[in-house]
């Protein structure tokens, strides 16, 4: 199974719609987003795409009652796990966090096959034993090149994808 993995969209809804069209040419159908949608419009972007994407929420989430009310109330394929999840996906144990201080000691306990965060707007992956930890970058681009990844379940192993 391949799934989309990305983070820190920060209203960028450019660039979010170029990664989102690039997971529906690869035919992924599930995705995890690691926080910081920052308002609820990227919610909508989101929301359109159709695929299931499992969401925690970042620092940067200013209005969480809009983004939990617009994404229950019109979108059911938006799945708001709060500041933390953990998901069986693909045959794989899965954590989610914004954070990679607290996605990196998840990794650590050997619980989960992957870890994935996001927060630094810097691309990283790191093996902790067994685990992947992955920080997929960065959608809005203001620091670098916007990416996002695709992680394969199968093989335990993310690609880069830079928009």
């Amino acid at each position: 199974m391949q799934i989309g993995v990305f983070s820190d969209i920060h209203d960028n809804l450019g660039h979010l719609r170029k990664l989102l069209a690039l997971y529906t040419e690869r035919g992924i159908e599930t995705a995890i987003f690691c926080g910081d949608f920052c308002s609820p419009v990227p919610v909508r972007v989101l929301g359109g795409w159709g695929g299931t994407v499992h969401c925690v929420f970042g620092n940067g989430d200013g209005d969480r009652f809009a983004i939990n009310s617009i994404a229950r109330d019109q979108f059911p394929n938006l799945k708001l796990h709060g500041e933390y999840a953990e998901l069986a996906l693909g045959g794989r144990q899965i954590a989610v966090t914004h954070y990679p201080f607290y996605a990196q000691a998840l990794a650590r306990t050997g619980d989960y096959d992957a870890v994935f965060s996001g927060h630094t707007h810097q691309m990283a992956e790191t093996q902790f034993g067994a685990c992947l930890w992955l920080n997929p970058g960065e959608v809005m681009g203001a620091y670098g090149a916007a990416t996002g990844a695709i992680y394969d379940t199968d093989s335990n192993s993310a690609e880069i994808i830079t928009l």
